[in-house]
């Protein structure tokens, strides 16, 4: 009687042959990857405060007014020089759009934004107030420490700038 060759335990059996070649690693590989970048975009899209806070309002035509003379040749008169009048732009801000912007400053950043917002100003955006240029991805997270424009009459189209520090951070 023969005495079978030693295995060492545990006996590991081979691994089954790859069922993929290089193309198909390749195909799924790059949709693996768009997945990715498309899934991050979307996450970041949606939870970014800048998607909703951060629209850009485009001041609207300003309107002239062009008044021009004409006059007609007649044998009889000699021919009058005219020259059109001075384009006048009209105001595309009136009194009745400035309203009064509060103080935000100490406030939570969402808070701030709520209520801004609620003020009637639409064109918000936020920045790091140290300088390390972080973005704010949970407001909720943030602080204003100042703000531009100030306090006072602001027209409703302004951008109004938030500098902002983490809560348990001082302002500079």
């Amino acid at each position: 009687m023969s005495v079978p060759p030693y295995q060492p335990p545990p006996y590991h059996p081979p691994a089954p042959p790859n069922q993929f070649n290089g193309k198909h690693k390749t195909i799924l590989g790059c949709g693996g990857l768009l997945f990715m970048v498309v899934l991050v975009g979307s996450i970041g899209a949606a939870c970014s405060p800048q998607a909703s806070v951060k629209t850009r309002a485009v001041p609207g035509p300003t309107v002239t007014e062009t008044v021009t003379a004409t006059v007609t040749d007649t044998p009889r008169r000699a021919p009058k020089e005219t020259t059109p009048k001075e384009t006048v732009p009209k105001e595309t801000a009136s009194a009745a759009e400035r309203t009064k912007l509060s103080n935000y400053a100490g406030q939570q950043l969402q808070a701030a934004q709520d209520a801004a917002q609620a003020e009637g100003f639409f064109v918000l955006t936020s920045h790091d107030a140290t300088g390390a240029g972080r973005m704010q991805l949970l407001d909720r997270n943030w602080k204003v420490c100042s703000q531009k424009p100030g306090p006072g009459k602001v027209d409703h189209s302004t951008t109004i700038d938030f500098a902002t520090v983490k809560l348990e951070e001082t302002c500079p």
